[in-house]
């Protein structure tokens, strides 16, 4: 070859791969409140992704609590959406199909469970890529339960009550935190309890009024903590710090006390929570889902990001980082073999392997399925705002869920 035709070739070959780098569709993910902890994961991901794919290339942003339901709703209104933001199951519900386009067309359901998929679909649609999800146990305080005499056995929802009033007694602390901050539908469906029932709100009845009265004398007594809305962040801390010394979280959560008080987390242990409905339900179910913002024109890109970032290796990654459980068929299984996981005098671990016994049991509880001019946040939050009131003494637990009830229904026939 000459020296003019060489130059001509490679200048070829320069000028194609200069188009080839400016062609690379750019895909943005927006992770949920996973940062830092989780930095090293998702560089992992994104690094192997853009690796892999010449075509595209995908970044990768975490958003903390407060701000992923705004950031969406502002993307959409601008036009200039994201690829692909994690939420929370429930918000996916609230969200479809305003603000949301589904992925029925893109998704590869062959990788996913049933239980996955089916939580994943709305109106006949699916709305989100599952992504990992939680299962709770118990955690606890070696040395207060100790103190107060306790096993940590429990078979049913009283036998924690029991144990929180003699650790209170004991301690001076209140004995446990029951998540109250993630409202109170979940605990009517935990206890087999229904909430809205042909189309009408029931949660009126003899049985959630004695459901609700517990918690409200627990309340009274200072056997759980009075504070219903305590935060994920907050829990941990209040544990870490001898404030309390039981709740009921995944792994993930055991893990984060590592990072806030190590001499706590040597002082911790796990042990099975409760089934509820007659031993049907695990309880402290969480799922989640990466979703399209409405106004996404590269469905095509997006579906190829969303299936590898939800896809088995990537679900095994994050399972094994965080003590969570994938939502595909096969990651929980390579990840509960890994040897590092089977270390049962840690915390953490001994969460994931405990809380993969009870995982096919585990339902994200909330209300779905709503007449489509129903706001399920708004509806949720009205109910928990009455039950709160009764758990603080203000009005009766009687009165709250009739209140309550009568706020649901009214909602519930508005046209």
């Amino acid at each position: 070859m000459n020296f003019k035709r060489s130059v001509l070739v490679g200048a070829a070959v320069f000028a194609a791969s200069i188009m080839s780098a400016q062609a690379a569709t750019k895909v943005e993910f927006w992770s949920h409140s996973l940062a830092p902890t989780y930095d090293a994961y998702h560089k992992q991901v994104v690094d192997k992704f853009n690796a892999e794919h010449k075509d595209i290339e995908v970044v990768q942003k975490d958003l903390g609590w407060g701000a992923m339901k705004p950031a969406i709703v502002a993307a959409v209104a601008e036009g200039n959406v994201p690829g692909l933001a994690l939420v929370p199951t429930n918000w996916m519900v609230e969200m479809a199909p305003k603000l949301l386009t589904p992925v029925d067309s893109i998704i590869n359901k062959a990788q996913f469970t049933g239980a996955a998929l089916a939580n994943a679909t709305t109106d006949g649609k699916i709305y989100g890529f599952p992504s990992y999800q939680v299962t709770a146990v118990m955690v606890y305080n070696k040395d207060m339960l100790a103190k107060a005499g306790v096993k940590p056995e429990f078979k049913t929802l009283d036998d924690v009550f029991a144990a929180a009033k003699k650790i209170q007694a004991a301690t001076g602390k209140p004995g446990w935190a029951p998540k109250l901050q993630d409202g109170f539908t979940g605990w009517f469906m935990f206890e087999g309890l229904p909430v809205i029932q042909n189309g009408k709100a029931v949660y009126n009845s003899p049985a959630h009024v004695a459901l609700v009265q517990k918690f409200a004398d627990a309340y009274k007594a200072g056997t759980i903590v009075k504070d219903t809305n305590l935060t994920f962040d907050e829990q941990i801390a209040m544990f870490a710090n001898g404030g309390v010394a039981m709740f009921a979280e995944g792994g993930h959560a055991v893990k984060k006390i590592k990072d806030a008080n190590p001499a706590a987390y040597k002082a911790a242990d796990v042990t099975t929570f409760p089934l509820g409905d007659n031993g049907k339900l695990a309880f402290g179910g969480w799922t989640t889902m990466y979703v399209v913002p409405k106004g996404q024109k590269d469905m095509k890109s997006v579906g190829v990001v969303g299936n590898f970032i939800t896809g088995e290796w990537a679900q095994e990654q994050f399972a094994k980082a965080s003590y969570t459980f994938a939502s595909t068929k096969n990651a929980n299984a390579a990840a509960a073999k890994d040897p590092a996981l089977n270390d049962m005098t840690d915390p953490g671990k001994k969460a994931f392997k405990m809380g993969g016994l009870v995982i096919d049991k585990t339902r994200h509880l909330f209300l779905k399925d709503l007449p489509g001019n129903v706001d399920e946040g708004a509806l949720s939050k009205a109910m928990d705002a009455k039950i709160e009131a009764a758990l603080q003494g203000r009005i009766s637990v009687k009165q709250a869920l009739d209140e309550a009830v009568a706020d649901s229904n009214k909602r519930l026939s508005a046209k």
